[in-house]
């Protein structure tokens, strides 16, 4: 009799990587169910493969350049012990990260829509897109991931999940598994706990603001800003008071926000080892932030800043 398939998940820990987690985990029953960030995932792939598992289903989690050579030896594993890997994304990745995953085609099976969500993806591939459940999950991610700010509760989520780290990421999984969608708990510790606090850290983040202009770009520059604070609702508010810019940069002490309408961010970025989408991205690391900014202004000084455009 041939054996059952042994699975495990790894999600991103944000709104869409948990509506990915609870869509995977109920249509698979995995073993081991990880929530990880984007810098974890070669790591976590290898803990699944030594427990014997033989397939291992990922969503919400764009490697970058850095990472090439660790999911090479992780992919080079999984081809050995003859395991299978579905990834579905939806950022814009690498030309050599995209071109490692094509050299394992026949263990990795991907699935990349900058257009959607991931948790949108992994219901559509599985089948269960109507499931009504699903569909609010699934309409919060585009409402966190494409900054849409529709719903309340979705702002609750975005400062929790990013506040008291990995603890309260799974009880939140486990709330959402259980099919509350607004746990009680969340929001009476979001109100506690973190609204004042956090919306003080935007104001300190905003009184350390830097204006750099140069032939007609413009600029912000938020340094030190405090890895709770979300880059989108930082800029959300310095929008609202009049800040307006062409790009904007915030610097956290493990890496850099990118966020512009005017130039493709994604692929500054990926000079730097990062990645993301096109209008939003990210840089790990300790990058210098000189570096970036001489970029940024390169770019803006080839393709102009007349209208939003993006490099090609």
């Amino acid at each position: 009799m041939k054996n059952s398939r042994r699975k495990g998940i790894i999600t991103h820990w944000d709104i869409d990587g948990l509506a990915s987690a609870v869509i995977l985990s109920r249509a698979l029953n995995p073993e081991r169910k990880i929530l990880s960030s984007v810098n974890s995932v070669s790591r976590y792939i290898e803990e699944l493969l030594s427990l014997g598992l033989n397939e291992i289903w990922i969503a919400d989690l764009n490697p970058a350049s850095s990472m090439k050579n660790q999911l090479n030896m992780a992919f080079e594993k999984a081809r050995r012990l003859g395991v299978r890997l579905y990834w579905f994304d939806h950022h814009q990745w690498s030309q050599d990260v995209a071109g490692l995953f094509k050299q394992y085609s026949e263990i990795v099976f991907l699935m990349n829509y900058p257009s959607m969500v991931a948790s949108d993806i992994v219901a559509n591939y599985l089948g269960v897109g109507g499931n009504e459940y699903y569909r609010k999950l699934i309409s919060l991610a585009y409402d966190d991931d494409f900054f849409e700010n529709k719903f309340e509760i979705t702002r609750v989520y975005r400062r929790v999940l990013k506040w008291d780290g990995w603890d309260i990421r799974y009880r939140v999984l486990d709330s959402l598994l259980q099919g509350d969608l607004e746990p009680r708990w969340l929001i009476d510790y979001y109100v506690s706990e973190v609204k004042n606090v956090y919306e003080n850290l935007i104001r300190e983040a905003i009184g350390r603001m830097e204006i750099v202009e140069k032939n007609s770009v413009k600029l912000l520059i938020f340094p030190d800003v405090d890895p709770r604070v979300h880059p989108g609702e930082l800029i959300e508010v310095v929008v609202k008071q009049g800040f307006l810019a062409h790009a904007y940069v915030v610097r956290y002490p493990r890496g850099i926000s990118l966020r512009s309408d005017y130039v493709d961010v994604s692929q500054i970025a990926s000079l730097y080892g990062g990645g993301g989408h096109s209008r939003v991205a990210g840089i790990p690391g300790g990058v210098r932030i000189e570096a970036v900014l001489k970029t940024i202004l390169e770019a803006f000084e080839k393709h102009g800043v007349n209208r939003p455009i993006y490099i090609s």
